[in-house]
């Protein structure tokens, strides 16, 4: 945990629980905030590299910092007629992201959350890197949001 299944069903599950109160959370920004999940982790294309023989971790490592995620959401966005929504809904999903790495035992400092102001390394350190029994729940959870929500919007119809 959390791997990309995980942060994806959890973005996924956060605008659909949101969206009964803001309808803008459609599913195009909701996918907006998916891809934003998995931001951080865009570092992991470094591995594509080492198959090839180069060594980017370093280069690449940027990402998996809260400033080069958001650098990323910011590069991305330009590519949206409108940025700042696009923007936002990145950011929504990055944040998602580092909330829940912050849940991760970390072998080293944590996430450095503050960087480049602070080295400090944060870390809850309650959930290791390899249970699988979160990424089941994070799938059971989103399952049930999706029925309990399409279930309100049948209720909907028929009451209009």
């Amino acid at each position: 945990m959390p791997d990309w299944v995980v942060h994806v069903a959890v973005a996924w599950t956060l605008c659909r629980i949101l969206r009964f109160k803001y309808p803008q959370l459609d599913p195009a920004n909701t996918a907006l905030v998916m891809v934003g999940s998995v931001f951080p982790d865009a570092i992991k294309i470094s591995i594509l590299f080492e198959l090839m023989g180069l060594d980017w971790w370093d280069y690449l490592h940027a990402f998996h910092l809260p400033i080069g995620a958001f650098l990323l959401a910011g590069i991305a966005a330009l590519l949206f007629k409108e940025k700042k929504t696009a923007f936002l809904l990145l950011s929504m999903g990055i944040i998602t992201h580092f909330a829940l790495d912050l849940l991760l035992i970390q072998l080293g400092n944590g996430i450095y959350l503050f960087y480049p102001i602070s080295w400090m390394g944060f870390s809850l350190n309650l959930v290791p890197n390899d249970d699988y029994v979160i990424t089941i729940a994070a799938l059971l959870v989103a399952l049930s949001v999706y029925f309990f929500s399409r279930w309100v919007e049948k209720r909907r119809l028929k009451i209009t």
